[in-house]
């Protein structure tokens, strides 16, 4: 049956209409949806064309969001964003309609449901990795808008490119990249599926790096950290936190332990009588036996209740990373290490919106401290990798099992920060 595809008038009504014949080979009439006659023959001829596809059984999911993607791709061109986003919606209509002729169904996707989807998939990721990229995630859809709702095949790389320099203006370069690596993994990921072509994230460059490492912090500065938490001016910004923040530099120093596991350790993880600490970790999922060290042991049995479920840090556990990071930042600002974040409007260059400086020193830089003091004490790298937690050249992913009296000897060496 040839194909005689037509635009045609319908009484007064403004859009032109289609006149095509159908994969069961009857002629019919659709909208374009458009008064444009030029627009509506483009839309018209490639309804037509999947017709006559899905007549032959040769519509596919792909062949079909491909003849989506370039008959949009071809509007843009000539007529503008928003013709092809409302020809995209009359395309899709009878598009959808054929593949399910031809005997499958169309798999498309928003931005939004496709990032969605690719985060639910996501199952073999630990947990704060994926609250990690639902972060970024989210950062996006908000930056997106309106057209995060718009069809995946729609998203191009200008739009990448206007995130990462939003982002630039308020986060730090390593931030933008993590945030780019997070979206080229997921359309990269789409591309895979065949719900794309290419990836509009695959050539977005990322931004040059040229802040300094973060460093752990001097003997001076975790003095200065642990006599800030009892503090008026701490107390009054964090009230009952305040002093657990003790707690949670001295198990961060003692352990190496990352931000949100030390928040969220109860007393069902620690076991005094025996001097060791049980846990699995967020980030790596991997179960961690640690020797306790003495100073630790004494800090934390001035603490111990009845209660095996009850956290150490009641006021902090469960909170978010972020959070935590942020009251961080104020025990370092009570201490005098770093300067206290402002919340100035927008366009004032400071406050939220405003990029902030990369800090060099963070709760995180208590594991530099945990390292570099294991080492220093002569510490073997594989016993001081295993107590921290990292992969290195001598713990593979089936990381060699290290003694329990090896990790015990090396936590003791560790010097005694509470004096």
């Amino acid at each position: 049956m040839p194909d005689m595809a037509s635009i045609h008038r319908q009484g007064e009504k403004p859009n032109w209409f289609c006149a095509f014949y159908d994969p069961e080979g009857f002629r019919r009439f659709r909208s374009t949806g458009t008064a444009n006659p030029r627009i509506a023959k483009t839309i018209c001829v490639n309804i037509e064309r999947a017709a006559s596809l899905a007549r032959t059984g040769r519509l596919s999911n792909e062949k079909a969001l491909k003849l989506m993607r370039e008959t949009c791709s071809a509007i843009e061109e000539t007529h503008g964003k928003l013709a092809a986003n409302q020809a995209h919606e009359v395309l899709k209509a009878s598009v959808e309609e054929f593949v399910k002729v031809a005997g499958g169904e169309l798999t498309s996707y928003t931005v939004r449901s496709w990032l969605d989807t690719w985060l639910a998939d996501k199952t073999d990721a630990s947990k704060a990795t994926i609250v990690a990229y639902r972060q970024i995630v989210d950062l996006f859809l908000t930056h997106l808008g309106a057209r995060a709702n718009r069809s995946l095949t729609s998203l191009q790389p200008r739009q990448i490119e206007d995130f990462k320099r939003n982002l630039g203006n308020r986060v730090s370069p390593g931030t933008v990249n993590k945030a780019l690596a997070i979206l080229k993994a997921g359309f990269s990921r789409a591309v895979t599926k065949r719900q794309l072509e290419f990836s509009p994230a695959e050539h977005v460059e990322q931004v040059e790096e040229n802040q300094s490492r973060r460093r752990p912090f001097t003997d001076d500065e975790i003095k200065k950290l642990l006599k800030a938490t009892g503090s008026p001016k701490l107390k009054k910004q964090l009230e009952l936190e305040a002093p657990e923040w003790r707690t949670m530099i001295l198990v961060g120093f003692y352990t190496g332990l990352r931000l949100g596991d030390c928040a969220n350790l109860t007393w069902a993880n620690v076991d005094l009588l025996s001097s060791t600490l049980t846990i699995k970790t967020q980030k790596t999922g991997r179960n961690q036996i640690l020797p306790i060290a003495k100073p630790l042991a004494r800090h934390l049995n001035t603490l111990v209740g009845d209660d095996p479920a009850a956290p150490l840090c009641p006021s902090i556990h469960g909170q978010r990373p972020a959070l935590l990071s942020n009251h961080f930042h104020l025990v370092m600002s009570a201490a005098g290490l770093v300067e206290k974040r402002t919340h100035e409007r927008i366009g004032e260059g400071k406050g939220r919106a405003a990029r902030r400086e990369a800090s060099r020193i963070s709760f995180h830089s208590l594991r530099y401290n945990t390292t570099s003091a294991l080492k220093s004490s002569g510490v073997s790298d594989s016993v001081a990798m295993d107590i921290v937690g990292h992969e290195t050249a001598s713990i593979s992913r089936n990381y060699t099992k290290i003694a329990d009296d090896a990790k015990r000897i090396a936590i003791n060496k560790l010097p005694d920060i509470t004096k």
